[in-house]
């Protein structure tokens, strides 16, 4: 496998054509990594994903038009794992590697306020099967369903710090630098949070339900006096500290292992997954604590959907959501029945 990896990658890469990448891919990479060194991954995972984003700005060069990466689609991202599998023979762990090496770029800037990048293209493409690839596409979304029960299985193990995390990240829907901002003043008097800026500077509040309110108020009363304002903190004691926000980030990734356990299977979150989620979830109404006239569950019009995740354009809302076409035309005909 070693030798396989050094052949495609010295097959794609050359100094001349790395020289004619565009430079904007180049600074991302170089932003994407930035992160990754100041969240202490090894040398080795760095070295890694540098090598396999090469080769796909590389792929973009030559058959892209060299465009930058934030602009391309679900088409071109298939494309390219079609080229490296059918035209280049590689084997579909390889190619997936190099397909997990571009969902994690874009997820930094799909999270990252410096970049006007609201969907993760590339994540809509699935990974080539071996046998049966878990994927983080796979895992895009998680049902009202595990919502609930990921976070009983949290307050049953006294992380009541990371199950308000859980619980108000997916009632808000809102993006990590947006739950980063929570203060802590304020928050048992409504279930609105402290105006927070969001992407192009948009000012708004976030917003959570009574049994995510009592879970706050749980929380602030073990937590007990401190002058700290900010919503999340580390330590105990006199050693309280607010986090930071590549901490708030790991916290919710660690919240995959209990999702994988509520799963039965391997699976990986972002906070991104949850701000997915809860639109998916509001526009197939499947959250049984808000329910119309008739007491059952609220399903919300596209327009309203688009309003709460305080999107500019309803296309980026439903690039959001499930592509749940082939399901409607089974309900016209009755097919399935």
């Amino acid at each position: 496998m070693k030798n396989l990896r050094g052949r495609i990658y010295n097959n794609f890469y050359t100094p001349e054509l790395w020289e004619q990448v565009n430079k904007k891919n180049k600074r991302i990479i170089d932003d994407f990594l930035a992160e990754y060194k100041q969240r202490k991954k090894s040398k080795g995972t760095i070295d890694g994903y540098f090598n396999d984003l090469r080769i796909i700005m590389i792929y973009i060069l030559k058959e892209l038009d060299n465009r930058c990466v934030l602009e391309l689609n679900k088409k071109d991202f298939r494309g390219l794992s079609l080229y490296f599998t059918e035209e280049c023979g590689m084997s579909p762990a390889r190619t997936n590697r190099l397909k997990s090496a571009i969902n994690s770029l874009l997820t930094f800037c799909e999270e990252d306020d410096d970049y006007e990048y609201e969907i993760n293209m590339a994540k809509k493409v699935k990974g080539i099967p071996r046998e049966r690839v878990k994927d983080n596409e796979d895992n895009f979304f998680f049902t009202f369903d595990e919502f609930i029960k990921v976070r009983d299985i949290l307050v049953e193990r006294g992380r009541l710090q990371d199950a308000v995390l859980w619980s108000i990240g997916f009632d808000s829907a809102g993006r990590r630098n947006e739950l980063f901002q929570i203060e802590k003043l304020g928050l048992l008097d409504g279930n609105k949070t402290n105006i927070v800026v969001g992407k192009r500077g948009k000012k708004f509040y976030l917003v959570y339900l009574d049994d995510t309110k009592e879970l706050i108020r749980q929380y602030l009363e073990e937590r007990g006096e401190d002058n700290i304002n900010s919503l999340w903190i580390k330590g105990t004691g006199k050693n309280k500290q607010p986090i930071t926000g590549d901490a708030l980030y790991d916290r919710v990734c660690s919240i995959s292992k209990i999702l994988s356990e509520v799963r039965g299977e391997q699976c990986n979150i972002f906070p991104h997954t949850m701000r997915h989620s809860r639109l998916e979830c509001l526009a197939q109404g499947t959250d049984t604590r808000l329910v119309d006239e008739n007491g059952n569950p609220q399903k919300y019009p596209l327009e309203q959907v688009q309003v709460f995740a305080h999107h500019s354009d309803v296309s980026t809302t439903q690039g959001y959501l499930k592509d749940h076409s082939s399901e409607l035309i089974d309900e016209m005909f009755g097919f399935g029945k």
